[in-house]
C-alpha cells in the first residue's frame, strides 16, 4: 500500500509552476489532497518552511506533509508521479513519444524567458498587448511551430501533443492561459492546440477557482501597479 499523497501549491490565479503537476494529477485521476499555501500570507510565512524543503511551490508530499517524504521542482514531481503511479501514464508509453515529451518540458523549463517574464500566469485579469515585444513574439512563434510539428509526428489523430493527454500537455497550459490574458491571437492549429488545453475538465475546474480567488500579490502584478515587477516567471 503506497503512501497518501498531497500536492503543497500558491494561489491558482498566480503559480503556473502549481498549476502543472496539479493538471496531471487531476486529469490522470491520481488520488491526491491540495494544499494550499498562499502567497504574501501568515499561513506562508508560518508553514512553508516545514512544506517546502526549497521554500517554493510545488511540492509533493508522499505520507504526512512536512514528516513523509518531499520531491520538489514542477519536473522533478511529474517523475516521481512517473514512478510511483506508473498505470495513470504520466508520460507517453511509446518510447520516442517519452522522450520527445520531455525534451520539449525541458526546453520550456530552462528558455522562453522573455515570454514567462513579460507575460506572468494572471488568470482572472486581462491586459491586452502587455508584454509584447519582438523577443516575446519570436519566443511564441518558435512555440507555436513545435506544438505544430510535434502533434503533426506523433499525435495519431488525438487532440494533444502526443495523441493522449500527458504531462507535456499540462505543461503547456499556463502558457495556453497567459494568451488568453494577454489577448495574442494565435491561428490555425495552433490555436485549436491551445482551445483544447483550455477546455480539459481540470483545467476548467482550476481555473473557476483562480478566478474566485481575491487575493492581490503585487509582485505578480507588473500591469496593474505602476512600475511593478513581476516574479511569477513559470
Amino acid at each position: 500500500m503506497t503512501d497518501p499523497l498531497t500536492l503543497v501549491i500558491a494561489n491558482k490565479n498566480y503559480s503556473s509552476w502549481s498549476l502543472r503537476p496539479w493538471l496531471v494529477m487531476t486529469e490522470l485521476g491520481i488520488e491526491f489532497s491540495e494544499r494550499m499555501v498562499k502567497f504574501d500570507s501568515d499561513d506562508w510565512e508560518q508553514n512553508i518552511a516545514q512544506l517546502s524543503p526549497s521554500r517554493l511551490v510545488p511540492v509533493l508530499w508522499e505520507g504526512e506533509p512536512g514528516s513523509g517524504f518531499a520531491t520538489f521542482d514542477t519536473i522533478a514531481i511529474l517523475e516521481r508521479l512517473h514512478e510511483i503511479r506508473p498505470e495513470a501514464k504520466v508520460w507517453p508509453s511509446d518510447p520516442q513519444k517519452r522522450s520527445r515529451a520531455r525534451s520539449l518540458v525541458a526546453n520550456f523549463h530552462s528558455g522562453y524567458l522573455s515570454l514567462r517574464a513579460a507575460m506572468p500566469m494572471n488568470i482572472r485579469s486581462r491586459y491586452p498587448g502587455k508584454g509584447m515585444s519582438p523577443e516575446v513574439a519570436g519566443e511564441i512563434e518558435r512555440l507555436c511551430e513545435l506544438w505544430v510539428s510535434t502533434r503533426h509526428e506523433f499525435a495519431d489523430g488525438g487532440e494533444f501533443l502526443f495523441g493522449e493527454f500527458c504531462a507535456a500537455d499540462a505543461f503547456f497550459a499556463p502558457v495556453a492561459s497567459r494568451f488568453v490574458t494577454y489577448e495574442v491571437n494565435l491561428e490555425g492549429e495552433a490555436k485549436q492546440y491551445q482551445h483544447v488545453l483550455l477546455n480539459t475538465d481540470a483545467m476548467k475546474a482550476w481555473t473557476v477557482e483562480a478566478l474566485n480567488e481575491t487575493e492581490f500579490v503585487q509582485m505578480d502584478e507588473p500591469y496593474a501597479i505602476a512600475g511593478g515587477n513581476s516574479s511569477s516567471t513559470g
